[in-house]
Order: C-alpha cells, then structure tokens, then sequence
C-alpha cells in the first residue's frame, strides 16, 4: 500500500525541520566555546525588544516587571536583615550602604565567581571574600528586599551584550523620591560636586558629557575595587555603549524552584537552562542609543535563531511522531488486507 498523504507530509515536514534545527545548530556552534557566550546565548534568548525605560518608581512599577514580592523573601535573610539591623526607619539609602558593608568585609577584596544559591553565595562572600560582581549585585537584591528597599540591577558589557561586562545595584530612595547606585563588588558609589549621592542615568550622563564623577566607599574599612579612581572611571566609560537594565529583580523565586536547585547539581549552564524554561528569568532590556546598534543586530539575529532552532525542533519532534503513526496505520492497512 502506498504511503498516504499524511505519511508523506509529515515525512517532509521532519525533513525539512531537521535540516533546519541542523543549519540553526551549526550557526550557533561558535558560541559554545566559551562562557561569556554562553551569557551571549542567555541574553539573547532573554532580549526584550522594548528598550529600556528607567523612568519609573517602585509605586507605579511596570506591568511586566518582574518584582519579588515581600512574601517570597526567603526567611534566612530576614533573619540576616533582623540580626545586623539592616533596616535604618525611613533611610533606604542608610540601609543600602548598612547592607554595602556587611558584603564587603574589611580588609578584603572579592575575587572567583561563585554561582550558587543565594545562602551560599552569601556564606562565600562574607565568609571568604568570594565572589563576583553578579555574586553582589544578587545577594544585595536580595538583604535590600529582606530590609525593606527596592533594587534594580543595571549592567553593562564591552563584547556586544555578552559575558565580559559588569553588573551594579541602583535603591529606590523614598526619602529623595529618586534612583541611587551604588557597586558593591567595587565598593563605591558617584557623587557630585555638592556630595549628593547620583542615579546610573546621571553616572552615565556625566561620562558622556567627558566628566569624572567623584567617588565615595560604600565600606571605608574594605579595599576598593579599584586602587587607582581613573581606572574605574575608564572601566565604566568603555562599557557606556551597552548598558541594559535587568527588568525584574525576583530573586528569591528562581533561587527557591526545586526545578532549578536540581538542574544546579548538573552545573550553572544546566541550571539557567531550566531557569529560562521555567520563565523564571527577569528579561533585560537595553539602552538603546547609535553606540550600539550593531550589537543590537548582532544580538536580535541570535535571538532569531535561537527561536527558529526551538521551534524546527518542536515541529521536527511532533512530525516524527505524527510519521510513525501514520506508518504504523498504514502496515495495520496492509495487514488486515
């Protein structure tokens, strides 16, 4: 009996799927050869094509950003918030530089990432001055929310969005009614000429204007990132032309699925893998400006076809099984003929 015309369009459309999911794997082979493209991979699949929008307060958050919620913190951080006595009433800039030091520990600089759990990440960076920037920037996320703040992360790269960049905290201040940053993992923060503490858009915007804001330790008594304050001002300028905002700043919910603590015994790759299939992941969006348009391109092409090779790999599986049942009625045809 000849094939039937179910037999013969699924036959072609895994076929064709399969060529597909082979060309798309193949284009992205080169991004497996290191981890900073693997972090490439991540934001690519994590891009929001909106740009970033930081005009916007904790009280009118935006509908799709991804907020831990005060009933999420895990409860060892706020036994941590209640046993340093993060939280300064009515001062959440006080409270971020309260938190600042007890991350950074004095007379020690951080170094090795960690790529944990929050509690261990935590343990690490207090208990053996571990510890990378992303490290910091979660762990403080997570203290500022155990204390009552609210923190955004902001990052920034110099390989066109992919792994080698830098990631650093901004606290919404009530009592300014304004966006304050501050990096941990270095130890400082910006002021201006008259010492008022600055937002990363106005960091930002001084460097582009050629200035060198002033900096100020978060810790007097820890080490600086930076020995020599013109090097970090160089550092932050050469990332100016791809920063991004992370749009969400739910840590305690990824780090409390029992999916991604099971795929973490399998590695950090494996775990935010599943993270991202999960929808756990906050996207990140970035400031779009005539910098970085390329990198933009570059990374909306991966993106693309990273999704073209999803979904040539869904119809693939689905029109193989669609053939083999077709093939199997068909013997069943033959059979009962």
């Amino acid at each position: 009996m000849p094939r039937g015309p179910l037999e013969r369009g699924a036959r072609l459309l895994f076929w064709s799927c399969l060529v597909v999911v082979v060309l798309c794997s193949a284009s992205l082979v080169p991004h497996l050869t290191a981890s900073s493209e693997l972090v490439r991979l991540r934001n690519a699949l994590l891009l929001d094509m909106e740009p970033a929008n930081a005009v916007w307060t904790p009280a009118a958050l935006p509908p799709d950003f991804r907020a831990g919620a005060p009933a999420s913190t895990d409860p060892k951080f706020a036994d941590l918030a209640q046993r340093f006595n993060l939280r300064i009433e009515g001062d959440d800039w006080g409270t971020a530089l309260r938190i600042g030091q007890v991350l950074r520990q004095p007379g020690r600089a951080p170094g090795n990432p960690i790529q944990s759990s929050l509690s261990e990440t935590y343990r690490r960076i207090t208990d053996n001055a571990e510890g990378y920037c992303a490290d910091f920037s979660d762990v403080f996320t997570a203290l500022a929310q155990a204390s009552g703040v609210f923190s955004r992360s902001w990052a920034f790269s110099f390989d066109g969005f992919g792994g080698h960049g830098h990631v650093f905290n901004e606290i919404w201040d009530r009592r300014s009614g304004r966006w304050i940053m501050l990096d941990v993992f270095n130890n400082f923060y910006f002021v201006d000429a008259a010492g008022r503490p600055l937002s990363a858009l106005e960091v930002r915007d001084v460097l582009l204007s050629g200035g060198a804001p002033r900096m100020i330790p978060v810790a007097p008594a820890s080490p600086p990132g930076y020995r020599y304050p013109e090097k970090a001002i160089d550092y932050y300028r050469r990332g100016l032309p791809e920063w991004y905002l992370w749009w969400g700043n739910n840590v305690f919910e990824n780090d409390r699925s029992s999916l991604v603590r099971l795929a973490s015994k399998a590695g950090r790759s494996a775990e935010q893998l599943v993270a991202l299939g999960a929808g756990l992941y906050p996207h990140i969006r970035i400031l779009e400006s005539r910098d970085n348009e390329v990198q933009r391109q570059q990374l909306e092409n991966i993106r693309l076809r990273l999704v073209t090779l999803l979904v040539a790999g869904v119809c693939a599986a689905g029109a193989a099984v669609s053939w083999r049942w077709a093939a199997r009625q068909r013997r069943k045809a033959v059979h009962a003929g």
